[in-house]
């Protein structure tokens, strides 16, 4: 299996307060979208675990907090890739390229 590209591997000069900046918008998406599924039609089907699926996305936000809090102490790249991983985002070479230019 191909794996996909980590923004660690990647020149070491990103700014690191503005990646844990990025890493919390991703959080505060993921609670958004729990939010919406909560209250979407389908949470009123019986056997969709929608309450579990919500309840673990809240979770995995938390976690992507705390990576977040880790990155502008540490500068350690490797609490992005692990971010990406936590919301299941496999950003191409050519993203990450993308995303560290713009920052």
């Amino acid at each position: 299996m191909i794996k996909p590209p980590l923004l660690s591997t990647l020149t070491p000069s990103v700014n690191a307060t503005v990646i844990a900046t990025f890493m919390e918008e991703m959080a505060v998406q993921m609670v958004e979208s729990a939010d919406t599924l909560k209250t979407s039609a389908m949470a009123k089907v019986t056997g969709t675990h929608i309450h579990e699926a919500v309840e673990g996305m809240i979770t995995r936000a938390g976690q992507i907090r705390v990576l977040a809090d880790d990155m502008r102490a540490s500068g350690e790249l490797e609490n992005f890739d692990e971010a990406c991983a936590l919301v299941g985002w496999r950003p191409t070479a050519q993203a990450l390229q993308g995303f560290h230019a713009a920052h």
